[in-house]
């Protein structure tokens, strides 16, 4: 269920050491991922940096960045992403949770996904 890729990316019980929610809603997420009908029911993945942090700004410009070329073509309001920051393993990352589902029409929502979308 929904809960998985959440608990995996925050902890069990949302205090997972050195996680830190940017943007989006846990709750809203493993909501949506359990409502969704299609075998796939999210998309998972991370941008890793060998820096451990990022200049002022920069990372929010990437994740809105990553954002538009991922779902060319959606606004904001069509989708529900969630960003989590880890910093435990000596570098940043930028870890991302979208459910499959387009949020106007309820109907499957794939991401671009470079293996397939080449």
């Amino acid at each position: 269920g929904g809960s998985g890729p959440v608990d995996y990316l925050l902890g069990r019980e949302r205090n997972q050491e050195g996680a830190r929610v940017l943007r989006g809603a846990p709750e809203e997420v493993r909501e949506l991922i359990d409502a969704t009908p299609f075998a796939k029911k999210y998309t998972s993945g991370v941008l890793s940096f060998a820096e451990q942090t990022l200049p002022p700004g920069e990372r929010e410009r990437v994740m809105e960045s990553f954002e538009w070329v991922l779902m060319p073509g959606l606004e904001k309001n069509q989708y529900s992403i969630l960003w989590v920051e880890h910093q435990d393993k000596g570098r940043l990352e930028l870890n991302f949770v979208i459910p499959n589902m387009e949020l106007a029409s309820g109907k499957r929502l794939q991401p671009y996904y470079d293996r397939a979308d080449r």
